[in-house]
């Protein structure tokens, strides 16, 4: 019996190791498609399938010895153009004025590919899955399984050449698909694309010096968050609910953002739905109403709503 009991001992051991081994090697699967992403010229085009619903885009990358330019194009024509300039992201408008903000990422794009890896591994296990070929090219899969119950996961398949992402899904605790990133065509090449020497040096416009309200100061009380978020100090206000807004927190653990809001209640029946990973959900009461939007589980969001009072 001890002997047998050594033996499992030892496989326990031997399949630790394994993993110990295989965490570093799937990191630095992460890393090298963060580098793919940010050091790279390329075009490409990629769909975001939610559900029966496709949107199409087309996303163009290029770096100069001193500058990153970047263009998203959505190919559906109700989409807005995203141009972003090193720090200076601009929505392109038909009809308005261009909106301009800044970041070092565009945010319609997956924040997976561009938040630090320090705040993903506090977030998620990586492990390295199994290659296959996707759309003509070798992949390497890389999961990224959330340390917390209510969290959505992530399985990333990587070009084995580039480490290009080819394809992103969104997994729920049951591991079905919420929603799907693919990559339909792309095109890396050394010299920056074409199209975007003209962008590099169009003359574009300068932020705007406005001022954005603060949300109201709130009259109830959260008193519960998901594991591993915190609410945003002074977040900006919601112009279309400021006349209706009791109370609003938004919640963030780094990567993803969380919403709630209260109002006065419509007297509407409590309800919940998914747009891809985004679950809406409304909770009524008498006087209140509560509702919830982000990428969290429907029953995170119903704990969420639970803890307002």
């Amino acid at each position: 019996m001890m002997r047998f009991t050594g033996f499992c001992s030892a496989i326990v051991l031997v399949v630790v190791s394994g993993l110990v081994q295989a965490e570093p090697s799937a990191w630095a699967l992460f890393d090298k498609v963060q580098n793919a992403v940010k050091q790279y010229n390329f075009d490409t085009s990629f769909v975001v399938l939610k559900g029966s619903k496709v949107d199409t885009y087309r996303w163009i990358h290029g770096r100069t010895a001193e500058h990153e330019i970047e263009h998203l194009i959505p190919l559906d024509t109700n989409g807005v153009d995203i141009l972003r300039r090193d720090n200076q992201i601009y929505y392109l408008l038909t009809d308005r004025p261009a909106f301009v903000t800044q970041g070092s990422s565009i945010p319609e794009l997956p924040a997976l590919l561009f938040e630090a890896k320090d705040n993903i591994s506090r977030l998620y296990n990586a492990v390295a899955g199994s290659s296959l070929v996707m759309s003509g090219r070798s992949a390497q899969l890389l999961r990224l399984t959330a340390k917390d119950a209510g969290r959505y996961s992530y399985w990333l398949w990587l070009d084995d050449e580039t480490g290009f992402p080819l394809r992103i899904d969104t997994l729920s605790d049951q591991q079905t698909a919420l929603e799907r990133w693919l990559v339909t065509h792309m095109q890396i090449s050394p010299e920056l694309p074409e199209n975007l020497n003209a962008l590099m040096a169009a003359e574009l416009p300068q932020p705007a010096d406005t001022v954005t309200k603060a949300a109201p100061e709130a009259r109830h009380k959260l008193t519960w968050l998901p594991q591993g978020y915190q609410p945003i100090v002074d977040p900006a206000g919601i112009p279309q609910l400021e006349n209706s807004l009791l109370s609003y927190w938004l919640l963030t653990d780094g990567l993803h953002q969380v919403s709630v809001f209260v109002q006065n209640s419509q007297q509407l029946p409590t309800q919940a739905y998914r747009d891809g990973a985004t679950t809406i959900y409304v909770q009524t009461s008498n006087q209140l109403e509560v509702t919830v939007i982000g990428p969290v589980s429907i029953e995170t969001a119903r704990q969420l709503a639970a803890a307002v009072h």
